[in-house]
């Protein structure tokens, strides 16, 4: 119908000056509406890929959901995929950096220090139960008594299924 008002344009007058604007829409709406990302709810599965060597293969693609948190002196990031916690500590504080982990599942808190000084960083893996709720927090605190400092606010987050 577009085409066919376009191509009947020259006789009627008006109809090409208000057809740009809606043209340009159109042609908006494909370039920018349209560009091949799926939505979150939308699944790969099945999706055609190519390999190193150009040979199609079939297969899913999934994703991980990478979160974190810090507070001055450390920063903790949770990788939902390896239920990997990632701990730096960030400041010549004389505190050391740690991750403050509760699991909503089985109640339990847990934890995980880097005690290597300033400019490092510690990986914690914890095997956690496929798509349950934890909490974290990035804290400063003292390894040896096992006090917190400083911690963030809490994250709240799904483990991967």
């Amino acid at each position: 119908m577009l085409v066919d008002a376009l191509t009947h344009s020259h006789t009627q007058g008006n109809t090409m000056t208000r057809l740009i604007p809606a043209l340009a829409l159109v042609v908006g709406g494909l370039l920018f509406g349209c560009g091949g990302v799926p939505e979150e709810s939308d699944s790969a599965q099945g999706v055609e890929v190519q390999d190193a060597q150009g040979s199609e293969t079939a297969g899913t693609v999934t994703a991980s959901a990478v979160t974190s948190s810090s507070v001055y002196g450390a920063s903790v990031t949770f990788n939902s995929n390896g239920d990997n916690f990632t701990v730096n500590d960030t400041a010549a504080d004389s505190h050391s950096a740690v991750a403050q982990i509760y699991n909503y599942n089985t109640g339990n808190t847990s934890y995980c220090w880097n005690t290597s000084g300033a400019g490092t960083s510690v990986t914690c893996n914890r095997d956690f139960a496929e798509g349950i709720r934890i909490r974290f927090r990035a804290c400063t605190g003292e390894s040896g008594s096992g006090n917190l400092v400083n911690c963030a606010a809490w994250v709240t987050v799904s483990t991967a299924n």
